[in-house]
């Protein structure tokens, strides 16, 4: 008899069927690896727009590489990496900073798409544009209907009128001036933006970025509490300042926020980083309101709740980390796994190194950008041979680990603190019978 280990070896047949599917599962690995470096250069771009001069051109450039992952990958491989560079770049600078690189991920995988078709500039412009308005006008919807509220957005378009008395009167010119205004702010950054991605593209070399085996970036400290008990309290405390002005609710949100923040020790410097984020949108709040009529009281209301919708979201950043808010974003974004293009996000995010301390990064292409002259086409071109040269700086994808949190009477506080809040507001807030319809 021959050897049974002889006999449990694969035939040759067997190996056939075994090499296309190994070969298969290997080229989706490397094709989400890519993906993941065009990934993580968008989100360092995007971050490092904030830290150098002249950020506003890298800002431009921060789509080029989304783009590409359009261009070369397909449309759905080029959302994939946008959502990816989105959620990175949100876990590094947090959620209330996140209106420049929205529109940036959002428009570039489209005009990467009709690139690789060689559709014409203008093509590409007008698609960016219809891409940008629709954001700017959802983002503008919020603001107006939600926080600043309707009254007082139109009864400050009225007093405008007094001064200016060739604008059209009524609500309803107020929306469409500011529709208008809208569209022609977008139809010029759609040209822009894609005479900035045609460029880029152009200047790419033809080598793909991929996740070199350099030394890994230093992991960004971790979060402060547990990074899923940050995400759902601070969600909680959130929801109650969008659902109501009440003083008492908004007090209770205060008063929540200021207890979390002693608890997680999140410190003076972030709580006075986060009062100027919150400033000029609550006072831009507070003049809307004022010069529309409401009264003092109820422009002070709706502007004490921009600046705690604000503050919240920076505590929430600090408070779960870096790498609490990428782990919970990841998990999020693995459970829609049913839409394939958030599937293909899930992989690619789960193939990143992420971007941890990007500092290194930001200092060369500050370097590039001081050598360059002082004018927008050499400093886009600095700007995207940076892009093209950082794409082989990238670190290889470390093991996945637990992310540490908090011990659990920190988790505990916190929750217990977010579900007072919830139990508080609703009890003081709405009237006592419709608390007894409802439990009837």
């Amino acid at each position: 008899m021959g050897d049974p280990a002889e006999g449990a070896r694969p035939t040759p047949r067997e190996t056939a069927h075994l090499e296309p599917s190994e070969s298969a599962r290997r080229s989706s690995a490397e094709h989400e690896r890519a993906l993941a470096g065009l990934a993580n250069v968008a989100a360092m771009t995007f971050l490092a727009a904030r830290a150098v001069p002249g950020g506003f051109v890298v800002a431009l450039a921060g789509g080029v590489p989304l783009a590409r992952a359009s261009e070369r990958h397909g449309t759905r491989a080029g959302y994939a990496a946008a959502g990816a560079s989105l959620v990175e770049t949100m876990a590094v600078m947090g959620p209330a900073r996140m209106g420049i690189p929205v529109p940036h991920a959002a428009s570039a995988p489209a005009l990467g798409a009709l690139e690789r078709r060689g559709a014409a500039l203008l093509a590409l412009a007008l698609v960016g544009a219809a891409i940008r308005f629709g954001y700017y006008l959802v983002t503008s919807a919020f603001y107006v209907l939600v926080l600043v509220g309707l009254d007082a957005y139109t009864g400050t378009y009225d007093a405008i009128r007094e001064t200016l008395a060739f604008l059209p009167a009524g609500d309803s010119a107020a929306l469409l001036m500011t529709a208008a205004f809208l569209g022609v702010w977008s139809l010029g950054a759609g040209l822009i933006q894609a005479w900035v991605l045609r460029r880029g593209l152009r200047r790419w070399s033809g080598a793909t970025p991929r996740l070199d085996r350099h030394p890994t970036t230093a992991p960004d400290r971790g979060g402060l509490a547990d990074p899923r008990a940050v995400v759902g309290t601070g969600l909680v405390a959130i929801a109650i300042a969008l659902a109501t002005t009440e003083p008492v609710a908004l007090g209770l949100v205060a008063a929540w926020l200021a207890a979390a923040w002693l608890i997680v020790g999140a410190g003076a410097r972030s709580f006075a980083g986060g009062l100027a984020l919150a400033a000029p949108l609550a006072l831009s709040t507070l003049a809307f309101g004022l010069v529309g009529g409401l009264g003092g009281e109820l422009a002070v209301r709706r502007s004490a709740r921009v600046g705690l919708l604000v503050l919240t979201a920076v505590w929430l950043r600090t408070a779960a980390g870096a790498e609490g808010l990428r782990a919970v974003s990841l998990r999020a974004v693995r459970r829609l796994r049913r839409l394939s293009t958030l599937a293909l996000a899930a992989r690619v995010l789960g193939a990143s190194a992420g971007v941890g301390n990007y500092g290194d990064s930001a200092r060369r292409l500050g370097r590039s950008m001081r050598s360059a002259r002082k004018r927008p086409g050499p400093l886009l071109a600095a700007a995207l041979g940076w892009i093209v040269s950082e794409a082989e700086r990238l670190p290889q994808s470390p093991e996945p680990e637990a992310v540490a949190g908090a011990s659990g009477t920190t988790t505990a506080l916190l929750v217990a603190a977010a579900s007072l809040g919830a139990l508080l507001t609703a009890a003081l807030v709405l009237p006592l019978e419709t608390i007894a319809l409802g439990l009837m």
